[in-house]
């Protein structure tokens, strides 16, 4: 994978509300806020954004890993859920529950198990990251 990925965006028509226009990939789609946040609801959360990349790169992580071993995994169900605890260090918990269907042995389920711990989203997040702001000029 290149150093640098094409850029994911986000565009605010500057009309009110919170509803943004993502551009990831392929993809167009709107993210938003409850609307107990002062969003309509229309869209995933930015947090939910986090916890789909998170549930995404399990999945792929696992799949790639049971494919080179040839391992009969069936499907796979990565659900992720965020919670903020303020007070607490981190405050944010990403906590996720993984389904592996197969015919898998106890020890390829526990292998899979800390495999999972090893997608680069996993390290992202446990690792933390740099954020590097720049002025467009456009």
């Amino acid at each position: 994978m290149d150093a640098q990925s094409n850029p994911a965006t986000a565009d605010d028509s500057g009309h009110g509300g919170l509803q943004i226009l993502i551009g990831a990939g392929p993809a167009r789609f709107v993210a938003d806020e409850p609307v107990g946040l002062s969003g309509l609801g229309l869209g995933p959360t930015p947090h939910d954004l986090v916890s789909a990349g998170l549930a995404a790169c399990t999945s792929q992580t696992l799949r790639l890993y049971a494919k080179r071993k040839a391992w009969p995994l069936g499907a796979v169900h990565v659900a992720v859920t965020h919670e903020r605890q303020a007070g607490e260090q981190p405050a944010d918990t990403f906590i996720r529950h993984i389904r592996l269907g197969g015919d898998l042995s106890n020890e390829q389920r526990t292998r899979l198990m800390e495999i999972a711990d090893m997608c680069p989203i996993h390290r992202l997040l446990t690792a933390g990251a740099r954020v590097t702001t720049k002025m467009a000029t456009v």
